[in-house]
């Protein structure tokens, strides 16, 4: 997606991309100074409408708090009337005194209750439920028999207090409590309902220009004026009503309540013109004394590319492009060092390029004579010696065939048959497809003189057994050297692993595998104390082209 964004400013010249950067600097903080006062503008606005809303909501909530108080007051009233609290209590303990009972409830219960109801509008019912064997009376005295089952009257019995409940079916309120059971025995709740109505006519009528939910806690509405909004944003504003679990939403049009903050972004508009016409002046100023010195460390560097490498660099500034100028200075003259160098090198390599034929043809020279004189252990050591130095130093190159290393560990193994009196044996069992591939030179002799070192020579008795073991894997090579020593622990190998041999230790031959081969690739040793330790080196099957090419590449 931003691939042809940056080919097209790929395109531009330095002094435009600095045009163009300065540009996005200034217009970037001014485009976002303007949102922000806008932001800021608008959220003033709603802020100051909140508030108002706010104050409405408030006020709303508090007409329907000083309603329940009311109603609580009510509730007190009668839960801590003493003659009530006798009439409930008169069944319990010994058989109750009818006529009495029938008196209190004409004149007392009866026109108490009717009194409560006409004096606190919107109550519709007025309840005592009983669970004494006292007669119903009305609607006044019930039966707690016909309300057991109702979660109200468990949660009301389990607890003194008084709570709120909502009737969807009937629209309408309730509230319970129990009476004290300080002065009366058993349960006794007390009943009262109200129509939501009258509960919330005032402060509907309060907030009726705003959409309104008021919800218990289980987020059921128990009423609602919402009108359609068609897509409006709205800002919504939620307080809870005291002494209940119910909440009252309030949804106001944002577009009734923001103001115009235009203004305020045209004016912004006009500092950002104006911004942009003084930071052009600046830029013209500034970018062509800049640039100069980039346009003169481009000229020196297209006179070096070309060849010009006696090219005098000088400068005075100690600045950022200053710092360029020198730093090129230095490396110009770091090439001309490093030139020199590699001329001294390749004059040293060819000069060393001598000593292998003077060595093999000493060698030559004393295997004849050898031969002359009929020593022919000593011939076979001149031999094996030259044929070890012929293979090992490969014509200078690190790649060789399976066959060249397995000729060179060979070689080596047959010097020191000679140089040990044939102490042990050798045993070979190579695949015939693994001579053709290629690896690294010089990585299987370090396995042989450590088996030699750290396991035939410690071999307390017995015969000792060299196995070299060459073969095929899933696209890998195996070479593995066995022997049958004494064995080690885990400390003796991680110590052999780190221990090195004349410059070609078993570390050495890892970091070599994984320098040309890459990770996954290396040595692994495996050893059981008594029975004899089995050193692997697994690489990849490669061949002649492709290792070549890998070669040249980690080169």
């Amino acid at each position: 997606m931003m691939k042809k964004p940056n080919r097209i400013f790929a395109r531009f010249r330095f002094k435009q991309k600095l045009f163009m950067s300065y540009l996005i600097v200034t217009i970037i903080p001014m485009m976002v100074l303007g949102v922000y006062s806008y932001g800021q503008s608008r959220e003033l606005l709603n802020d100051q409408a909140k508030q108002g809303i706010e104050r409405n909501i408030s006020t709303a909530v508090n007409s329907i708090a000083y309603k329940m108080d009311l109603y609580d007051n009510l509730i007190h009233l009668i839960v801590a009337n003493r003659t009530i609290q006798k009439i409930v209590s008169a069944s319990n303990g010994e058989a109750a005194d009818l006529s009495t009972l029938a008196n209190q409830l004409k004149e007392f219960l009866d026109p108490y209750f009717s009194m409560m109801l006409s004096t606190y509008h919107g109550i519709d019912k007025l309840t005592i439920y009983t669970e004494s064997q006292l007669p119903e009376y009305g609607d006044y005295l019930r039966s707690a028999t016909r309300v057991a089952d109702q979660s109200w009257y468990n949660a009301a019995v389990s607890k003194f207090g008084i709570r709120w409940y909502y009737d969807e079916s009937l629209n309408a309120a309730y509230a319970v409590c129990k009476f004290p059971e300080t002065f009366t025995s058993g349960h006794h709740v007390l009943f009262i309902r109200m129509s939501m109505e009258s509960l919330l006519m005032d402060s509907v009528n309060l907030l009726s220009d705003y959409g309104l939910i008021i919800s218990d806690s289980n987020g059921t509405p128990l009423f609602t004026n919402a009108r359609e909004t068609n897509g409006t944003h709205l800002m919504g504003i939620q307080k809870q009503i005291p002494n209940t679990n119910w909440t009252i939403h309030c949804y106001v049009p944002l577009n009734q309540v923001s103001g115009n903050p235009a203004p305020i972004l045209y004016a912004t508009f006009i500092v950002i013109g104006i911004c942009i016409g003084i930071m052009l002046i600046i830029i013209s100023l500034f970018a062509n004394g800049m640039l100069r010195r980039i346009y003169q460390l481009n000229y020196w560097m297209k006179r070096v590319e070309n060849g010009g490498l006696e090219l005098n660099i000088q400068h005075s500034s100690n600045d950022e492009i200053g710092e360029l100028i020198n730093r090129f200075a230095n490396m110009l003259t770091r090439i001309k060092e490093l030139i020199q160098e590699v001329r001294r090198k390749e004059l040293h390599r060819l000069q060393a390029q001598m000593n292998p034929h003077f060595l093999y043809n000493t060698l030559s020279s004393v295997n004849w004579k050898a031969l002359q004189t009929r020593s022919y252990e000593i011939s076979h050591i001149v031999t094996s010696l030259s044929k070890y130095y012929r293979t090992a130093l490969n014509k200078g190159d690190n790649n060789s065939t399976v066959r060249n290393e397995l000729e060179n560990v060979k070689s080596y193994l047959d010097i020191m048959l000679i140089t040990n009196d044939y102490l042990f044996d050798v045993i070979y069992e190579i695949d015939d497809d693994v001579y053709p591939l290629y690896t690294i030179n010089m990585i299987l002799q370090p396995l042989v003189e450590n088996a030699i070192k750290h396991g035939i020579h410690k071999k307390a008795e017995g015969r000792g057994t060299i196995t070299i073991s060459v073969s095929l894997g899933q696209g890998t090579v195996q070479l593995s050297i066995m022997d049958n020593g004494p064995g080690m622990d885990e400390e003796q190998v991680r110590k052999m692993m780190a221990f090195r041999s004349g410059g070609y230790g078993l570390r050495n031959v890892q970091e070599r595998i994984e320098l040309f081969f890459g990770t996954g690739y290396g040595l692994t040793v495996q050893s059981l104390s008594g029975i004899g330790t089995t050193m692997t080196i697994t690489i990849p099957q490669t061949e002649q082209d492709s290792a070549q090419l890998d070669w040249s590449e980690n080169r």
